[in-house]
């Protein structure tokens, strides 16, 4: 296809068009972008309630208890809107760098431009691997067919030719065309799946959502506890207006964890920008959440386990009247015409064989669906029929009387581990009408192509196996192709069988062959997207990497897209995840860094919702039950949150320890699970506490002996960070055999909490600010007394109640690598 008849807008066009925002992205200002990052972050519930009562905290003469409290909002608040704008700073800056390209025809020139910079009335270039990026009408075509199952669910590729139109969302499988664009921007029927989908958009992960929900069902907790105060206050004449309010901010900032949706972003960035600094560029911020789940991989072939870098290795005639020599020259015919320019194969033909000049009549051209192309080329005034495909393609094709030979050195061949293809011609000559229905083909040689494994892939996927994770090598190569390229790596997956697409349609059970069996050979793309969905409906969480045309819905489909940097542009804009350098060895760190973001999350989840569980026994011990004073003031809780759950919280999200162990399912479970038991023996501990020193002087409750109040408060505060401290000690350690390196080192700041809190015990200004008592020996003692049985009692509900940690063993699948089955079972994996 020629395009140098066709100029494109000038300059000047493109201009006025951009001025009148017919730009191909949804018009929207940073301004607007910021000012929602601020309404978003200021204008939440938790402000809503507590700057309230920091109000009236300040207007009744409560100073210490308002300032704190409005501390505390202020700090989440500016917390929130800087991680938020960071966020939207580097994924700005990211788009940038995985944004869509697209060809365009302007002032005569093809020019490459991102997607986003498309306007009204260009025209734009495609070619197979790229996806459509406005919706236009098609000026010129070449064989032309793309691919819409993003947009309607119907997988078979669709032919277009000029004056047809083209949606943006769809992507061309075979040829080439040019269309001009005339619905850009968020007129186009699919433009989220062109460079508005790489911009800055608050999207929360499937783990930010259930923090949400589990902070709407505690701040409801929160709100109720406050509503029954107000009750409590027409009851009982001690508690006075003062009191009153107190007890609603107390309650509002130690219930409702604002802070852990904070840390949960910070996670989620910070893993992003790590990821991304080494060159697997992170699209979506919830792709950093299913790293950490990832199970089982999914992998083509070629392109990933090897470089995609083919060869031309030999040609054997299978005719006796074409030599070797007149078989090259009737193949470089071949390559010179085809319109499959980027096509691997042909490229390779291309390099070992030259160029001619011949005239392309007609041409079908590859795509994974059949598995072949066909020329009609008139060469030195003769015309030809040209096909190159795979062998079992054309096969049907071919007469019975010529099977035995070129069958013969085709089964010769295949141990080799070379791409084998079957190069044939035609005496009929026909309009193709996009198939080859109708011919029969006489085959005049065998092309070995040569594809060289990664050095780097046995290595690779060895750590993967280290860290639990299963695989699935899915090819369209010939079985036995596949077969000698990956019984070079040291794996078991390396001595299976492997099971054809033909064996796998046939079966009378798909799942289970694909359940239990880790290499498939000549897999159609569709069977890509059953093993990814088969894999899912099991149980598993499913990661994709790939990196051509044919690998665009499994992509999709997969838990975790993931692309390749010098794949097509179809596969890139789908995925979560690109390996914009093409460095395979970055994938092990890059699935492990997940793994890492979510078990800091983890831990970090488990203080927050820990001293939610504990705050409500106290409460509801000592408020409504003993009738006894309120546990502690606004600002106490506002030391609390920072030496038990800020300062630990905040250090566990920036480790980057990495573990070799995967990742556990069910977040809430386990978080929850842990924050109960620890929370139930925590709170019981702290109650019973309170009581006693209740008993020691029984006109606590009253307001006449408030030396007696601070001392019961402050006996109580104390406890409770000597058990945060322990909670914390127990929660770097949850899930490992041997403490990491990097959590030992995190066990000795949980005992730096200790010296702080000395500081704001014993200086009398902090002291007198958190209305703090400084304690003698003796209380000490009491303390010690209450927090030693109650650490033993919690080493003891982890051992006999682990909740998350405990699992069921599972039976090891073929190509898991040893030991996986006591991971799987650690993993609960289902597959």
């Amino acid at each position: 296809m020629t395009t140098h008849d066709l100029t494109g807008l000038t300059s000047a066009e493109v201009a006025e068009r951009t001025r009148q925002g017919l730009v191909n992205r949804v018009k929207r200002s940073d301004a607007a972008e910021y000012r929602d990052i601020v309404v978003r972050n200021v204008f939440t519930l938790f402000n809503a309630l507590v700057i309230p009562a920091a109000i009236a905290l300040l207007a009744l003469g409560e100073y210490r208890g308002g300032w704190a409290v409005s501390a505390m909002a202020i700090i989440n608040t500016l917390l929130g809107l800087a991680q938020e704008v960071r966020a939207k700073w580097h994924l700005d800056r990211l788009a940038i760098l995985t944004e869509t390209k697209a060809g365009v025809i302007r002032d005569g020139q093809m020019l490459e431009i991102p997607a986003s910079a498309v306007v009204r009335d260009d025209l734009l270039c495609l070619k197979t691997g790229e996806p459509v990026v406005a919706d236009g009408v098609v000026i010129q075509a070449a064989f032309l067919e793309v691919d819409e199952a993003l947009l309607t669910g119907e997988s078979d590729p669709v032919a277009r030719h000029a004056g047809e139109r083209l949606l943006s969302g769809s992507y061309c499988v075979a040829g080439s065309g040019v269309y001009r664009a005339d619905q850009v921007g968020a007129a186009s029927f699919a433009q989220s799946t062109a460079s508005a989908a790489r911009a800055y958009h608050y999207l929360a992960s499937p783990i930010q959502t259930s923090i949400n929900q589990l902070l709407r069902i505690l701040t409801a907790v929160a709100v109720s506890l406050c509503a029954l105060y107000v009750v409590l206050s027409f009851i009982r004449p001690t508690i006075d207006r003062t009191e009153l309010i107190q007890m609603v901010a107390a309650t509002i900032t130690s219930m409702v964890p604002q802070g852990l949706v904070v840390m949960a972003t910070l996670a989620f960035i910070l893993g992003a920008v790590r990821m991304s600094a080494r060159g697997a560029v992170v699209q979506r911020l919830s792709a950093v959440e299913s790293m950490a789940a990832v199970n089982i991989l999914c992998m083509d072939k070629t392109g990933t386990l090897t470089t995609n870098q083919l060869r031309l290795d030999r040609v054997l005639p299978l005719t006796n009247d074409l030599g070797e020599a007149d078989l090259r020259q009737r193949l470089r015919a071949f390559a010179s015409a085809s319109v499959d320019r980027d096509n691997k194969s042909i490229q390779a033909l291309r390099q070992a064989l030259g160029e001619t000049k011949v005239e392309l009549l007609d041409q079908i051209p590859f795509k994974s669906q059949n598995r072949y192309s066909a020329v009609l080329i008139r060469d030195e005034g003769a015309e030809r029929v040209l096909v190159l495909g795979a062998c079992e393609a054309l096969q049907p094709l071919l007469a019975s009387s010529t099977e035995a030979r070129w069958r013969h050195h085709w089964e010769a061949l295949l141990p080799s581990g070379l791409r084998l293809l079957l190069f044939a011609e035609s005496s009929t000559i026909l309009p193709f009408n996009g198939k080859l229905d109708g011919y029969f083909l006489r085959p005049l040689g065998l092309i070995a192509l040569s594809d060289e494994l990664r050095p780097e892939a046995g290595k690779v996927l060895e750590e993967l196996a280290a860290q639990g994770i299963g695989f699935k090598i899915i090819s369209g190569d010939n079985p036995d192709t596949v077969r000698a390229t990956v019984g070079h790596l040291e794996l078991p997956l390396a001595h299976e069988p492997v099971v054809s697409g033909e064996q796998l349609a046939q079966g009378a059970d798909p799942a289970e062959l694909i359940r239990t069996h880790s290499v498939f050979g000549r897999i159609a793309p569709q069977q890509k997207l059953q093993i990814v969905s088969t894999l899912q409906e099991a149980g598993a969480h499913v990661a994709m990497i790939g990196d051509g045309v044919n690998d665009v819905l499994p992509i999709k489909r997969a838990d975790l897209g993931i692309a390749m940097g010098e794949g097509s542009r179809a596969s890139k804009t789908v995925s979560g995840l690109v390996l914009e350098n093409n460095n395979f060895e970055l994938l092990p760190a890059t699935l492990d860094e997940g793994r890492t973001i979510l078990r800091n999350l983890r831990r970090s989840a488990k203080l927050f919702l820990l001293k939610n569980i504990y705050t409500l026994i106290l409460i509801v011990g000592m408020v409504l039950l003993f009738r006894t004073n309120f546990p502690y003031l606004p600002q106490q809780v506002t030391l609390l949150n920072f030496l038990t759950i800020g300062l630990p919280a905040f250090v566990i999200t920036l480790s980057k320890e990495r573990s070799s162990t995967a990742s556990r399912p069910g977040f809430l479970r386990e978080v929850g699970w842990f924050a109960l038991r620890t929370g139930v023996i925590l709170g019981l501990s702290g109650l019973g506490l309170s009581l006693w020193t209740a008993s020691q002087w029984p006109s606590v409750p009253g307001a006449e002996n408030p030396l007696h109040v601070r001392i019961q408060r402050t006996m109580l505060i104390s406890a409770l960070v000597l058990l945060g401290v322990t909670a914390l000690w127990r929660v770097l350690g949850d899930g490992e055999a041997e403490p990491l390196p990097g959590d030992r080192k995190l066990r000795l700041l949980a005992l730096a909490v200790l010296p702080v809190y000395a500081v704001a015990l014993y200086w009398p200004l902090s002291a007198d600010f958190f209305e703090l008592e400084p304690l003698g020996a003796k209380q000490w003692g009491v303390i010690l007394a209450v927090v030693g049985p109650a650490y033993g009692l919690c080493l003891l509900a982890d051992h006999l109640w682990p909740g998350g940690f405990t699992t069921t063993s599972e039976t090891p699948r073929p190509g898991d690598p040893p030991g996986a089955a006591t991971r799987n079972a650690a993993n609960n994996r289902a597959v």
